[in-house]
């Protein structure tokens, strides 16, 4: 499970830090003991416990200490190495990819919490978008391939195997994904495609991310998002690159869902009023960190982020229902809406609603800053791929099929369209869409 590491002394560590916090949340200059490699997370409190009770103790016989909580979530500190035993814990007992956010400091911690106690007693307000756009949607979602998208599931978990964020290939895999959404920009100069570099404490791993520039609504951004990482439930794979952990579904579904609506959304020459950006996050699978550096500049920056659609695993056909709703930690009036695109636009699909608990994925990292955020996921959770973080997480284990990937690509392009675009808005189809988009 991972070693202890120079360690604090968690007793004396927990006076430091319910000193520092005291009841006017100030943020204190608090840091571990020199030469200690831990991080300061927040988890969720229904798992604290568990995952506090499966790591080992340090001589003062504590574990995970308890620092503080709002909401359901735990502020905790985790010594070195023990981050992946916490995966581990989290996928077996909760069946959650990661589960926790990790923070740089005591500091971030802190603003988490904070974050989540003011976002928790916000009221919502409404989405400001009308589906108004039938027969663009129809179109371009109509061009969706799930050949296009099998084989870029195939391409990322057969040459990027193992894609943890600071092994070679995971970096690598990024790259590849960059290539890709650029070759699928080549006619759109306006359209731009790079690597994110995070800080290097945060993840070696970039971000990719591509942009499709808004005309009379620029300022105002729509995020879609998946995470290009994986991990395997196995201490003997964290620092081994060779081990195999093909993410086939957990995550290479999600992005290859995306890669596909941008396929058809460029080659129709699709042009929105709004922003839209697009992302293969990194390190998502070690507590939403390449998600989190994001959203975090982009709060620092105050971008208008209006809507936030997460893609995390849409390859496994678990349940009745075609496309499962996220409930918590989501925002209910942008919920209501992408079910209303799924009813309008692929009406014969069954739709229903799941909870998966505290930062289960990256739209956490765009809820608690406060931007309407949803989730759609391939199951009721429970129900869903039992091979995640498995080296059997493979295409075969999809039954070399991405038809139930398709019905994610489409919503996805039906999101970015009615997201993107104003009611009453113009609309074209590009000559020759039909054939491009073969």
């Amino acid at each position: 499970m991972g070693g202890h590491g120079g360690g604090v002394g968690l007793r004396l560590l927990v006076a430091i830090v319910v000193g520092a916090l005291g009841s006017s949340w100030s943020v204190a200059a608090v840091a571990p003991v020199p030469g200690d490699k831990g991080t300061w997370i927040t988890i969720g409190a229904d798992a604290f416990a568990t995952v506090s009770a499966a790591l080992p103790r340090d001589a003062n016989g504590d574990s995970l200490a308890r620092l503080a909580e709002r909401d359901g979530v735990v502020l905790s500190y985790v010594r070195a190495g023990e981050l992946d035993a916490i995966s581990a814990e989290m996928h077996k007992v909760y069946h959650r990819c990661g589960g926790y956010v990790a923070h740089g400091s005591l500091a971030e911690a802190q603003a988490e919490l904070a974050r989540i106690e003011t976002v928790s007693r916000a009221t919502g307000g409404g989405v400001p978008f009308v589906i108004d756009q039938p027969a663009w949607v129809a179109t371009a979602a109509g061009a969706v391939d799930p050949a296009q998208i099998l084989g870029t599931m195939t391409s990322l978990s057969t040459n990027f195997a193992n894609r943890y964020h600071v092994h070679p290939s995971g970096t690598n895999a990024a790259v590849w994904i960059r290539d890709l959404w650029a070759g699928y920009a080549v006619g759109r100069p306006e359209v731009t495609v790079e690597l994110v570099n995070h800080p290097t404490a945060t993840t070696v791993q970039p971000s990719v991310r591509l942009v499709i520039p808004g005309t009379s609504r620029a300022s105002e951004v729509v995020v879609l998002g998946a995470h290009l990482d994986t991990t395997r439930s196995s201490s003997l794979c964290v620092g081994n690159p060779n081990c195999i952990a093909p993410g086939a579904d957990d995550d290479a579904s999600g992005i290859a869902t995306l890669s596909e609506a941008i396929r058809v959304l460029l080659a129709s020459g699709y042009q929105p009023q709004r922003t839209i950006h697009i992302f293969g996050y990194a390190a998502e699978e070690v507590g939403l960190r390449g998600s989190g550096d994001i959203a975090a500049t982009y709060l620092a920056a105050g971008t208008n982020v209006v809507a936030v659609l997460q893609q995390d695993m849409t390859g496994f056909n678990g349940s009745a229902a075609d496309i499962v709703l996220i409930t918590d930690w989501t925002n209910a009036d942008l919920n209501a809406f992408i079910g209303e695109l799924i009813d309008t636009y692929q009406p014969s699909l069954v739709r229903t609603t799941t909870t998966c608990g505290y930062a289960c994925s990256d739209h956490g990292s765009w809820h608690t800053r406060g931007y309407p955020a949803a989730f759609a996921f391939e199951a009721l959770f429970g129900q869903h791929n039992a091979q995640i973080h498995q080296a059997a997480d493979t295409v075969a284990t999809l039954g070399n099929d991405a038809t139930h990937a398709a019905k994610f690509a489409r919503l996805a392009v039906a999101f970015a369209i009615e997201t993107g675009t104003d009611p009453l808005q113009e609309t074209f189809f590009a000559d020759g869409f039909e054939a491009a988009t073969r």
